[in-house]
């Protein structure tokens, strides 16, 4: 190979080096941007309800039992913190006998997905 040749192939690979740094960086920016959306969804009884296609009567088992977090906006109306119910579901920590777990996951994600768009 002849020394251009040779300048030029490094000259190339210094060139995509740098672009996969700003893809990188890139990338690193829309994971922040992306956890900072996932922090602020937060899920009505009804979404979760849907989305978990579990009872009114499990929804209120696992407030009482602490299983997921949750919170009063007004006196009868509660959100739930995406993230934590996510957490809990994946844990095992919201559960009950027949629940289906990756399911419940997937569908959660599918809602992540169509809520941070």
């Amino acid at each position: 190979m002849e020394h251009h040749e040779t300048l030029s192939l490094i000259n190339e690979l210094q060139a995509l080096r740098e672009e996969f740094r700003q893809i990188a960086c890139f990338i690193r920016e829309l994971k922040r941007d992306y956890s900072v959306l996932e922090e602020k969804i937060e899920l009505s009884s009804a979404d979760v309800l849907h989305l978990l296609g579990i009872s009114k009567a499990s929804l209120a088992r696992w407030r009482e039992s602490n299983s997921i977090p949750y919170r009063y906006v007004s006196s009868n109306h509660v959100v739930y913190p995406f993230k934590g119910l996510y957490l809990s579901v994946k844990t095992g920590r919201a559960t009950f006998k027949g629940f289906r777990r990756l399911e419940a996951l997937q569908r959660l994600n599918a809602y992540k997905g169509e809520a941070t768009c």
